[in-house]
């Protein structure tokens, strides 16, 4: 059996009746963080950008769009809500996996189940597929195909035919060609498309698309290659299925609390720790020396240009920690960006890289931070931002992010329920429940209401 067809072995053997109460537990947390960055992540303008373009591009049918009161087939469905999800660098993401598979695998898991009328167990199932698959895919490549290339959308959209296919009841024929039909056309971005103001955020939305219309073009007998994860080259077979079934990548799922480039986040722990342990006030420090890993050295723009190239600037991401408190929609503004005070504290964050933490990259994004005042210099280390499984965020703290962001949008009363329909998920006999309450006719909202 080749590993392309272990992993559809897995994927049609899954069952939601033999899922461990952790694993459905973690499933929702996801659906629950994802539902939240989507609903104010639709508030940007790529996000309304990208619902224009779709409303005219993508074909009607019966697939929610998250506030709004349009309506359109899996695939649109899948690409406005998929941009929603990580319009604010505020989506899941997986260590080994170096990237976010929730914003690929929930847009689709969410159109495809609406518009079949899958029940809510069945949605939470191809969820757990979905990850499994689009984390091993991802952590199994060779490393010349992994160096350097940490754009989900290179193997996102392996979860996302995952998912639909598991939805939609594929056969092992079926799932060979959707996966062969995925691996030949996953968006793989040059370079240059991770400019950091850029929005196209790791191709994320277009690997769900690419998902989702792959597991539809199967569906009505257009063939793939079905050697693309055991043949191409790309991928060590054997890590592919290693443990398949035993454990659950889901499991391993980090949470952010900021609106930042994730590899920014141990220094943005270590700085508001610092300065919670010693009183310390952001005029009184002089100077903040980061110390970390390559790849997050290289995210240091001190006067970002737009609030999309705020979320990759660290310096940037430090003072505005300092000052606001948190980084959010809310603080991530055209107002923040211009002012003196955060551009000044910008100014004093220094980054170099330490060969020790670098070598721990990517199992950990450590980093060392010491703040210099008048009074001397603290210093702390940071191994395991928050959010980690190794330092994750308790479900209050997950339920409160939740509700920072997004009773602005959808109102308190909206906001109870939505989390009210996300924590009895499997016993819902259709997705109708949870998708009548992300849409809405949100048009009367003015040009300044957009949070970004």
């Amino acid at each position: 059996m080749s590993a392309t067809e272990e992993l559809i072995a897995f994927l049609q053997e899954l069952d939601y009746t033999r899922l461990s109460g952790e694993v459905i537990s973690q499933a929702k947390r996801c659906v629950l963080d994802w539902v939240g960055v989507a609903i104010a992540g639709s508030r940007t303008p790529m996000a309304r950008i990208s619902e224009r373009f779709a409303t005219t591009q993508f074909g009607p049918g019966d697939a929610t769009l998250i506030t709004s009161p349009n309506r359109l087939g899996e695939v649109g469905a899948t690409w406005v809500n998929g941009i929603c999800g990580s319009a604010l660098d505020m989506d899941d993401g997986h260590r080994l996996a170096m990237g976010h598979p929730g914003a690929a695998v929930i847009p689709t898991a969410l159109a495809v189940a609406e518009t079949i009328g899958a029940s809510g167990a069945e949605f939470l199932t191809a969820i757990v597929g979905g990850y499994e698959v689009a984390v091993r895919v991802s952590v199994s490549r060779v490393p010349d195909y992994k160096a350097g290339h940490y754009s989900t959308g290179i193997w996102g959209a392996f979860g996302s035919v995952a998912a639909a296919g598991k939805l939609l009841g594929f056969d092992r024929q079926l799932f060979q060609h959707a996966f062969g039909i995925a691996g030949a056309h996953s968006p793989f971005p040059p370079g240059g498309a991770f400019v950091h103001e850029s929005m196209v955020k790791e191709v994320i939305g277009w690997a769900g698309v690419v998902g989702c219309s792959s597991a539809l073009l199967a569906r009505e007998g257009f063939a793939g290659p079905k050697d693309v994860l055991d043949w191409s080259g790309r991928y060590d077979t054997a890590q592919l299925v290693e443990n398949l079934g035993s454990e659950y990548a889901i499991i391993n799922t980090y949470f952010k609390p900021y609106a930042s480039c994730r590899w920014s986040h141990s220094a943005i722990d270590g700085v508001l720790a610092l300065a919670q342990e010693h009183f310390l006030q952001p005029e009184e420090m002089e100077s903040i020396h980061v110390e970390t890993f390559r790849q997050a050295s290289m995210l240091c723009d001190y006067a970002p240009a737009t609030t999309v190239a705020a979320q990759y600037s660290l310096p940037f991401s430090v003072a505005l920690a300092l000052l606001r408190g948190r980084i959010g929609p809310q603080e991530l503004t055209e107002v923040n960006l211009r002012d003196r005070q955060l551009l000044q504290l910008a100014r004093k964050v220094k980054v170099s890289i330490d060969p020790e933490l670098d070598r721990l990259f990517p199992q950990k994004t450590a980093a060392r931070v010491t703040i210099h005042t008048g009074q001397g210099k603290f210093t702390t280390t940071v191994e395991y931002p928050r959010g980690n499984p190794e330092n994750p965020l308790s479900d209050a703290e997950l339920a409160d992010k939740f509700h920072w962001l997004t009773v602005g949008v959808v109102g308190e009363e909206r906001c109870t329920q939505l989390r009210e329909v996300i924590d009895h998920l499997e016993q819902l006999d259709s997705m109708r429940p949870l998708t009548k309450l992300l849409a809405f006719d949100s048009s009367a909202d003015s040009a300044e209401a957009e949070i970004i």
